[in-house]
């Protein structure tokens, strides 16, 4: 197995208060938020706010010592997260927008004793659910991926079209496979073995043994909703010819300064805002790099694609990703060849994904590491093997540094005074390396190719597609 240097030094963090997560349903009585057991005090508390059990924001809202009560947290939610919540039983209601009675409407229909329209609609669309298939790669850890596999047997979807394929990629031991037949006992779970190294192959194993119509991804440190599937499945049929959906994850905890620096980093959220992503009407015009932003279109933790799209597109390059000499990037690069070969995705933050962070420093700066050198190696792969995209790359190269090096740019302005400086010269150093090991790990597993068929259609809506 390929992996990143390893690091050992640690920043000071002298005086540090971990932040709390909350998971709150702002149409019902909020939870007063007590100190920690043991350790120093809350410094803040990450909000996440439903309405309906639909995400629709986050706040970070500063905490007293003694903790926070819910009227406390009631004031400093209904003024950040008010108007994505009025917008939310709005939108339920049927109401138009700029109806002066909306308010009042809304406000009758959040603490009405019937079922909210969104869980209608969420229900229904579950009375001809489609067969999905849930791939969870893993590799030697056992617990993680226990509770993870619960975690999706727990979502409201039916049992008879769900199957779950746990992908044991090189294990040293047997404890993996133990696990999952435990959980076969008692839901749809399958178990395999993927001998070559690396979470593309491990999914790629995957492809050749998955039944669904649709293929659902995560990983063994996320714990899923459970309204997951049910959204996965609602982000398909949200615009016309929908290939690929991806969905929000947050943090589960942030209790350590490395799993905070991780969010002041970019963490994986994408926002609460629906978005269509593809190269036609629905081109982002906030979006100075598209195609081309690092992490635009989601992560590998929670995407999904429609099968015959994803293996017509030629699946996960195996030179990529975790275990290769790349160290990451296999989850960017297949959604971005996804839009590129002019296929359409929704970011739908409804399938929302809870993620573990790296807790301490040492991984978290391997982390970084790793996600410089697979952005740099996954853009690399881009467009040597489409070079007709090309000119427009390196027409955006000059907006790419700027993007990348400036304190106030959207990747850098989340970062706070005591972020740690070592942890953007790692990022840059893999960065550097990310190049060199993609040829790597191309002369190990060989180049991955796109069938003629998609490429060719590709290129043919390219020669009429002038706004490219």
């Amino acid at each position: 197995m390929q992996t990143a240097p390893t690091f050992t030094s640690s920043p000071p963090t002298a005086g540090f208060r971990p932040v709390a997560v909350a998971d709150v349903e702002l149409t019902e009585q909020l939870p007063a938020i007590a100190p920690p057991e043991s350790g120093p005090p809350w410094r803040a508390a990450l909000i996440i706010g439903r309405v309906h059990g639909v995400p629709v924001g986050q706040v970070e809202v500063p905490l007293p010592e003694d903790g926070a009560t819910s009227t406390y947290l009631r004031s400093a939610l209904d003024a950040a997260l008010g108007a994505a919540v009025l917008q939310h039983v709005t939108a339920d209601a049927g109401i138009a927008a700029g109806n002066p009675d909306a308010a009042d409407t809304a406000n009758t229909t959040s603490i009405s004793s019937q079922e909210p329209p969104c869980a209608v609609q969420r229900r229904r669309a579950l009375l001809d659910a489609p067969m999905l298939s849930v791939i969870v790669p893993t590799r030697d850890r056992p617990e993680q991926v226990r509770a993870c596999v619960r975690s999706i047997l727990a979502c409201e979807y039916p049992t008879d079209r769900l199957e779950v394929l746990v992908v044991d990629n090189v294990p040293r031991d047997g404890l993996t496979r133990a696990a999952v037949t435990t959980l076969a006992k008692s839901g749809p779970v399958r178990y395999l073995i993927e001998e070559k190294p690396g979470s593309a192959s491990a999914r790629n194993r995957a492809l050749l043994e998955a039944r669904g119509e649709f293929l659902v991804f995560t990983d063994d440190d996320a714990i899923v909703d459970r309204h997951w599937l049910a959204e996965i499945v609602q982000g398909f049929r949200t615009a016309p010819a929908v290939d690929a959906v991806s969905g929000l994850l947050v943090p589960r905890r942030l209790d350590t300064p490395a799993r905070i620096w991780f969010e002041q980093y970019g963490g994986f959220s994408r926002g609460y805002t629906q978005r269509i992503f593809d190269l036609h009407d629905n081109r982002p015009t906030d979006e100075p790099l598209f195609p081309f932003t690092a992490g635009l279109f989601g992560t590998g933790n929670n995407m999904a694609f429609r099968a015959e799209t994803l293996r017509a597109i030629g699946g996960f390059d195996p030179a990529l990703g975790n275990g290769t000499p790349a160290l990451g990037g296999v989850d960017s690069e297949v959604l971005l060849r996804t839009v590129v070969l002019g296929h359409r995705l929704v970011y739908r933050p409804n399938a929302m994904v809870w993620h573990d962070h790296r807790a301490n420093y040492p991984d978290l700066r391997r982390q970084v590491y790793s996600y410089g050198a697979g952005l740099t190696a996954y853009l690399l792969k881009t467009v040597t093997t489409n070079p007709i995209v090309l000119p427009a790359f390196v027409a955006l190269v000059p907006k790419g540094i700027r993007f990348l090096l400036l304190p106030g740019s959207a990747m850098n302005s989340r970062k706070e005074d005591d972020y740690p400086r070592d942890l953007t010269r790692a990022e840059l150093r893999g960065m550097l390396h990310g190049p060199l090991a993609y040829f790597n790990s191309r002369r190990m597993y060989g180049r991955h190719r796109v069938p003629r068929a998609a490429t060719r259609d590709w290129i043919l809506r390219k020669k009429v597609d002038k706004k490219w």
